[in-house]
């Protein structure tokens, strides 16, 4: 894995959890984060689904890469913003964010940003004047997967006791 990706080697796995986006409304998410072509790549997939019918709401597939100068740059192709070259913002320790401006002109605005054993997805778009106010936003709170499994199974065994 190159250099540059350890900050959030310890990311790396399938998180999933739930919060709202545009308008309050409810979503589930899944996050994977995988190194991709011997760790030159971090990949990055985000599908926001509606809860109980599944229909999807948001995806994103990102491909996190170093460019020619150095720089950390994320390739973004998502379903409300189209593709997007996204470069990573200088953050808190133990955060990626990154911004850019979307095929429709958006200025779009997202971090992750390790909370405890979680992680919280958090983004906004707004229109690309100054002060604007958002048109839209996502915030989620995310366990590992993993972790949910376990707690599944202590719960099962709880209940047989």
């Amino acid at each position: 894995m190159r250099k540059e990706f350890l900050p959030y080697k310890s990311w790396v796995g399938t998180w999933v959890g739930g919060g709202e986006t545009l308008k309050s409304v409810p979503a589930e998410v899944t996050l994977q984060i995988e190194p991709q072509l011997d760790g030159l790549v971090l990949c990055f997939i985000v599908q926001a689904r509606e809860p109980g019918t599944g229909r999807l709401i948001h995806g994103v597939v990102s491909h996190l890469t170093v460019d020619p100068d150095g720089w950390l740059r994320l390739g973004v192709t998502s379903t409300l913003h189209g593709s997007m070259i996204m470069p990573v913002t200088p953050e808190d320790p133990g955060a990626l964010a990154v911004e850019g401006r979307s095929i429709t002109g958006n200025h779009v605005v997202v971090s992750l940003v390790q909370e405890g054993d979680g992680l919280m997805l958090t983004s906004y778009w707004r229109a690309p004047t100054p002060g604007a106010e958002p048109i839209g936003f996502s915030n989620y709170r995310l366990v590992r997967a993993e972790a949910l499994k376990v707690q599944g199974k202590a719960k099962k065994a709880q209940k047989k006791r």
